[in-house]
């Protein structure tokens, strides 16, 4: 069994901070004023706080709580949006046609790291009880306004990049052309960001997210670019040329480290063996056709704030018809903003020919946990969980014999439960009630067990969740020196998250991620 298992910020100048350090502790401190002061129906809002129990450096310790007050607000966004696309959430409840929803599901992955732009950042340290605050917000209406603004300059801009292709296309200087006609690619991705963030927000009509204008332009710049190169390919080579020269382009002085992330299916952020394929491909052409410095990071010691990556580029594909369609975006690491994309489709009678998969082996079991887990996902509170692997925490995928490591950091004294979806079906318990003292906080921990990648493969999860008071128990089995869940999903999320109001002290977060494991391969082939 020992088996392997930035939104809205970056656009608006931050507002001026307002510290507190020896002053009359704010009244958002508390919980009950906080949310008499910011309702949900008003604004979005972070908060964080955090004990200095070493008498470390206060200002450290206060920068910290804002980054962790940021990363919570920006992620019950995140979760917002992904409860639309991934549990499929109907017009009933939401107010979106099926149109949109279709829509707004290709668009929300476009963008891999959420940045909010224009929050109010405050904080406050209690130098009598030691005790750091951070709080981060901004009216729902301010937001959606920069948004809609952002989304009608977005299509001013594809407008103008357009018109100029199509007159450097009678010039005949078809390069020239061609570039821009890239540039609006990325134009697309920084409107699909923003429209995703509206509908997060409850936005999704017509007028706010000019979906309709966008699609009108996106088909023209499709047709444009299909006139100068073909970006239907026969082959993964050729695939991984056409991306490859497309990023080329619209790059050629980037300097940095650049991250190539393996490609994932739609939303699911699972993988495949076409994923592992393209991958091997498309490095191999980034190396030869670019002057981009492809790096291969290892985590095992390092989390996202310390990584030595200054770009990533990250790629989905899609079922169209008879191909597969591919949408990549290079971006900078740190800030999330997008600076290249590029679209090109694959024929899945190469695919087919070629007996290579372009779904995980088990895709129809996992997808439904996918839906399950993101059914009243916690988020929110004052508890931070960072968690990641030696090779990241997005789309991963490990090979027969590879191995996995697992990370985990967190913001203050509670109880971890690490729980392992095999590819299966099997659930393995392997921490339950871990308790992470104050020693610990703020500290990476490494789980004492490697995983070896073997059979059974397909798409896996790692589902890590914490909490200041113990959790219910779950009813196990133990074989092969391993405790078997042998309650089922739903008992296990029951009893995992908990369906009742926490009690008055008690913080909750949780953390998953999904890696797709494979058979090994060699060689290249004919591809």
């Amino acid at each position: 069994m020992n088996k392997l298992l930035i939104i809205f910020l970056s656009a608006f100048v931050f507002l001026p901070l307002s510290g507190i350090l020896n002053a009359q502790a704010p009244a958002w401190v508390k919980y009950e004023k906080r949310v008499a002061m910011f309702p949900t129906n008003s604004y979005i809002m972070g908060f964080s706080s955090e004990i200095n129990y070493y008498d470390s450096d206060v200002n450290e310790l206060i920068d910290r709580c804002k980054e962790n007050a940021k990363n919570e607000l920006t992620e019950s966004v995140k979760v917002s949006i992904k409860s639309i696309t991934v549990s499929g959430i109907n017009n009933v409840n939401t107010g979106i046609d099926q149109e949109t929803y279709e829509y707004v599901k290709q668009s929300s992955v476009s963008f891999s790291n959420l940045d909010l732009s224009g929050l109010t950042i405050q904080h406050y340290y209690n130098k009598k009880k030691k005790i750091a605050y951070a709080i981060t917000y901004a009216k729902r209406v301010e937001v959606i306004k920069f948004y809609k603004l952002k989304i009608n300059n977005g299509i001013k801009d594809l407008e103008a990049k357009k018109l100029f292709a199509e007159d450097m296309l009678k010039a005949d200087m078809q390069q020239k052309a061609l570039q821009s006609y890239f540039k609006c690619l990325t134009i697309f991705r920084e409107v699909e960001e923003a429209q995703s963030i509206l509908v997060a927000l409850g936005k999704s009509d017509e007028a706010s997210l000019r979906k309709d204008r966008i699609i009108e332009l996106k088909a023209a710049v499709d047709k444009g670019i299909n006139q100068l190169n073909n970006t239907a390919k026969n082959s993964i080579s050729d695939v991984a040329y056409f991306i490859a020269n497309g990023l080329k382009m619209q790059t050629a002085k980037l300097e940095g480290k650049v991250k190539l992330s393996s490609f994932t299916y739609q939303d699911t952020r699972m993988g495949s063996p076409l994923s592992k394929r393209l991958n091997m491909s498309l490095e191999q052409k980034l190396v030869s056709e670019t002057n981009l410095n492809i790096h291969n990071q290892n985590y095992a010691t390092q989390y996202k704030s310390q990584s030595l990556i200054d770009y990533i580029i990250t790629g989905t594909y899609w079922d169209d018809n008879d191909y597969i369609k591919m949408i990549v975006v290079l971006r900078d690491f740190k800030t999330g903003k997008a600076l290249a994309s590029i679209e090109t489709k694959l024929a899945k009678l190469f695919c087919e020919k070629n007996k290579i998969n372009y779904l995980p082996e088990n895709f129809i079991v996992a997808n439904t946990k996918r839906k399950n887990f993101a059914e009243n996902e916690v988020v929110g509170g004052d508890l931070n969980l960072e968690v990641w692997t030696n090779k990241g925490t997005d789309n991963l995928l490990f090979s027969e014999n590879d191995t996995l490591l697992l990370f985990l950091r967190v913001n203050k004294a509670c109880y971890i439960r690490f729980i392992y979806h095999l590819a299966d079906g099997s659930k393995v318990l392997l921490l339950d009630d871990y308790f992470i003292d104050v020693s610990k906080v703020n500290k990476v921990y490494q789980l004492p067990e490697e995983f070896i990648c073997a059979e059974p493969f397909g798409a896996e999860v790692l589902q890590v969740n914490a909490q200041t008071e113990k959790f219910e128990r779950l009813n196990t089995k133990e074989q092969y020196g391993y405790n078997f869940i042998t309650d089922d999903l739903d008992e296990v999320i029951r009893k995992t998250r908990g369906f009742k109001k926490l009690k008055e002290g008690v913080m909750k977060a949780e953390n998953s991620i999904v890696i797709t494991t494979m058979s090994g391969f060699d060689g290249f082939g004919d591809w």
